[in-house]
């Protein structure tokens, strides 16, 4: 029943426009808990290889990234959650360019374009990390049909966790047609956060995105209030949900795992939407 969900929801709320209702209520429209033995792809995507199969420019998924995207690396751990593994693991591979190339690292990045594709709604996962020099954990969205080149087409980051040259920081960030706009925030001295699973929740409509951690309120960014954005905003289309984890890159640094995986675990996404009583 589920799949139905999935299928007849977003036909109905799709259109809606959620900030002209007064204290709507949210409906399940989809729901991911990972039970069963082993990954449903007929909801998940997986992303395979160093990301230029997708693209000249995608080499490194556009990140400089040092891992090479597997299916093998996500797995369903005891019928309860995703598992995303990240670890030191030779590939040897032909590039998009013919040559004869190797990656050091593999893990795995999944996501839901043409399976599950949505705009607008309160989008949440409770997920639990590894931490290591080198490692940038990822739980974002992308449009699902761009018509325009990255930045310019949107990009929505729930969180990004990572740790580089000691510092560890989670950030909400959304990228469009001028500078990111998000924010960063040090848990360097709080380790022990890392013990356990947190809810990252982000609630977006055509007038702001916010993002919560734990239920709690860390960033808001209202459209309004930056002209370029309002004047831009590449927020009104359909996304589609990305969950991974990478090695090295931007966010990650020089990896240092010294032989130790490093796991993202997806305890369950779920996507709710506004309706009319």
């Amino acid at each position: 029943m589920r799949y139905l969900i999935y299928i007849i929801f977003p036909l109905i709320f799709w259109s809606c426009e959620q900030t002209v209702y007064d204290n709507p209520d949210y409906q399940l429209v989809f729901s991911e808990e990972f039970r069963g033995e082993s990954i449903d792809e007929s909801v998940w995507n997986f992303e395979i290889g160093t990301g230029c199969q997708y693209g000249a420019n995608l080499d490194g998924w556009g990140n400089f990234e040092n891992q090479y995207y597997l299916s093998e690396n996500a797995s369903i751990v005891d019928n309860e959650y995703l598992q995303i593994e990240a670890k030191e693991d030779t590939v040897y591979f032909t590039h998009c360019n013919g040559s004869f190339q190797t990656r050091e690292y593999t893990s795995a990045r999944l996501n839901t374009k043409n399976k599950f594709d949505f705009i607008y709604g309160k989008i949440e996962a409770s997920i639990k990390t590894d931490l290591r020099q080198g490692i940038w954990h990822a739980f974002w969205m992308l449009p699902s049909f761009p018509t325009v080149s990255w930045p310019y087409s949107g990009e929505l980051d729930i969180l990004e966790l990572s740790y580089r040259d000691q510092n560890v920081f989670y950030a909400g960030t959304l990228h469009h047609s001028g500078a990111p706009i998000g924010e960063s925030y040090d848990y360097s001295n709080n380790t022990s956060y890392f013990d356990d699973f947190h809810l990252y929740t982000l609630e977006w409509d055509r007038a702001s995105i916010k993002w919560y951690v734990d239920d709690v309120l860390v960033n808001t960014i209202t459209r309004s209030s930056n002209a370029t954005l309002d004047n831009n905003w590449p927020f009104d289309k359909e996304f589609h949900l990305i969950l991974n984890s990478a090695v090295g890159g931007t966010l990650g640094g020089s990896p240092s795992f010294d032989g130790q995986p490093q796991y993202m675990m997806v305890d369950y996404v779920k996507v709710y939407q506004k309706i009319i009583d």
